[in-house]
């Protein structure tokens, strides 16, 4: 039950590398379904063989945090936007109570690496296509990458997220290249191969992750020369030469190749100029709304529209992430949720670092061996995850589900790294042990249960958008029937199945037909809008609906609703000028229309926008104007 329990985590770990490689769910509850199959199989062994304890105050804090974590995402406004969060939390839970029990044991944890390695090598293949000009390649057939061409992204959308994927398993490649007790050629090949993941990093043009990269290296550098200092004084300076020497000759090599790719991002996007900036500010103003537990999970993808910074571009689109982990948790948790992570992430480090420490006084005066796959993991887990803290300040990896993941190992394996001493021997925490194995049953149920209904309700939407781009619009509707009754309490469903609806409108139409779609569309709106009040579009989309059904009060209430959620948008204002053209009220449209132009945040290129319907509104006011002087030179004719 153990090793099938552990062929189960490594296939939802290859799996995730492969799908889970962006922000939204669709492509991640297959590596869902297999993570949480394999804590119900460990689970359901119960006592498996670990060969080390775990810290207890190490599995205390994740306890904790994934409690505080549950809770405030069980208890957000916006269901759809929580459950995002909650799926990945309990994937990141299942992987860390594997990786801290059933897969305790070193030997066991070099598949884990072998498996980051299989991805690495997939993941360059991808970004040599995206070299070759297939910027837009996705591994599932009929969706494409939507990151603008000139970074790789591998299967990534965002070459960020590639980047610090491949800085987690550059770091544990580095750990076992030096330390693993592993054959001489196995080590030359982890040389090259840590060699293509760091040009893989530069593709990316990823500032974030190589200013991680820098300090995870010299984080590395440290502790290295340090055991080696403890343990093997001889090789001491030898250590310090060969890392001079390659370190330097390698890191000049990459950056000379490298060299025009990076200058042309700092010309396009300077550091100085980043629109970050802005963004933390949004996250900061949310933050005051919520303090101390937050707005709720992933309410940044409103907040940032509500508290946009007026002083941003108005061309600059929306931010669904704050780019900071930090001040993500605290938009989104609060001061609650900053200080549990903040002391998770303590408890693992100070944990790894007594193993290092315990290795060097005890471990290796006893067997008198430098070579160590727990000595080996564990420098580069605490480089990996110092490096990813760095990154995390500007970006928001930690809600990608494989790098959310491969995070989750890295701690468990700090959690269990394998001391085995008197002297260190680990203080228990009375029922902790239970209360975890419970919490591991749940977790996985919940992946089970959350990938039989919410990934095919999921599959159901996918298919139907595929086919409404492709005008199949009878066969799409049905899926998104299909989806909405599944999952009746997704407000984004609702609201594409609202929309599809109201595109489906045809001046063919029989009257009644028009009539059942416009009042079904006004159903599925109005249950969006219900769910999640907090989207400016769902509003838009719903007054539309009200116009076409008549209901011209409630459509004038849903547009001011919306230019409250988007105070500084060009959308709602247009929206209101619409309403009034409608209803004929050409002064009031007019005004509408040219307070739209005013707008901070003005809509996209290519897009309606208030200076084409503001023309519509002179030419109809004219052909009006025209009929009515027609018509009294016709009467004064008689």
């Amino acid at each position: 039950m153990q090793k099938l329990a552990f062929i189960f985590f490594l296939l939802g770990l290859f799996v995730t590398g492969l799908l889970g490689t962006e922000t939204r769910l669709l492509f991640f509850w297959p590596g869902c379904l297999l993570l949480g199959m394999a804590g119900v199989v460990a689970v359901l062994r119960w006592k498996l063989r670990v060969r080390f304890q775990p810290n207890d105050w190490c599995l205390l804090t994740i306890l904790g945090l994934a409690g505080y974590i549950g809770w405030r995402a069980w208890t957000s406004p916006v269901e759809i936007y929580a459950r995002e969060d909650g799926a990945v939390l309990l994937a990141c839970f299942v992987a860390y109570m594997l990786t801290v029990t059933a897969v305790s044991q070193s030997k066991w944890r070099l598949g884990i690496v072998c498996v980051l390695l299989v991805l690495v090598a997939g993941n360059l293949t991808a970004g040599w296509l995206n070299f070759k000009g297939r910027w837009d390649f996705h591994l599932v057939p009929g969706f494409a990458r939507s990151f603008p061409p000139g970074r790789i992204g591998g299967f990534f959308n965002n070459p960020n997220h590639l980047a610090a994927f491949l800085s987690f398993a550059s770091f544990l490649s580095a750990g076992v290249m030096l330390f693993a007790r592993i054959h001489i050629a196995s080590r030359l090949l982890l040389g090259f191969g840590i060699l293509g993941m760091l040009t893989g990093v530069m593709l990316t043009q990823s500032r974030a992750a190589l200013l991680g990269l820098a300090v995870g290296a010299g984080v590395f550098v440290l502790l290295s020369l340090w055991v080696v200092w403890r343990t093997k004084r001889k090789l001491f300076i030898w250590l310090i030469l060969a890392l001079l020497l390659v370190g330097g000759a390698g890191a000049g090599a990459l950056y000379k190749v490298n060299e025009d790719s990076l200058l042309t991002r700092q010309l396009v996007t300077p550091v100085g100029t980043d629109v970050r900036v802005h963004i933390w500010r949004a996250a900061l103003a949310q933050h005051a709304d919520a303090p101390w537990t937050g707005v709720g999970a992933r309410m940044f993808y409103e907040g940032g529209i509500t508290h946009r910074d007026p002083e941003s571009s108005a061309l600059t689109g929306d931010s669904l992430f704050a780019h900071n982990e930090y001040l993500q948790m605290m938009a989104d948790y609060g001061w609650a949720g900053l200080a549990l992570v903040v002391l998770a992430v303590l408890a693992h480090l100070l944990n790894g670092l007594r193993f290092l420490r315990w290795f060097a006084a005890e471990r290796f005066p006893a067997t008198g061996m430098l070579g160590s796959n727990a000595l080996a993991l564990v420098l580069g887990g605490i480089s990996a995850l110092l490096a990813t803290l760095v990154q995390a300040a500007f970006e928001f990896q930690a809600h990608i589900p494989v790098t959310a993941v491969v995070g989750a190992i890295l701690l468990g394996l700090l959690a269990n790294p394998g001391i085995e001493s008197e002297v260190f021997r680990p203080r228990r925490i009375w029922s902790l042990r239970f209360l975890m194995k419970v919490a591991l049953l749940a977790a996985s149920a919940a992946l089970i249960g959350g990938t039989v209904v919410f990934g095919i309700a999921d599959g159901y939407a996918a298919c139907a958008r595929l086919q409404s781009s492709q005008k199949e619009t009878a066969k799409a509707l049905r899926n998104f029937e299909n989806a909405t009754r599944m999952d009746p309490r997704n407000a984004v469903l609702a609201y594409q199945h609202g929309v599809a609806l109201m595109d489906s409108i045809r001046q063919d139409m029989t009257k009644d037909t028009y009539l059942r779609t416009v009042d079904a569309s006004l159903k599925e709106l109005t249950r969006a809008t219900t769910l999640n009040p907090h989207n400016y579009l769902y509003q838009l989309a719903l007054a539309d609906a009200q116009d076409a059904a008549g209901k011209h009060d409630s459509a004038f209430q849903s547009v001011q609703h919306a230019l409250a959620l988007a105070p500084l948008y060009e959308e709602p204002r247009l929206a209101l000028g619409m309403h009034y053209h409608r209803l004929k009220q050409y002064e009031q449209a007019e005004s509408a229309y040219l307070w739209a132009g005013q707008a901070k945040v003005l809509n996209p290129e290519g897009t309606i926008n208030w200076q084409d319907n503001y023309r519509e509104l002179l030419r109809q006011t004219a052909l009006e104007a025209e009929k009515e002087r027609a018509a009294r030179r016709q009467q004064q004719g008689r």
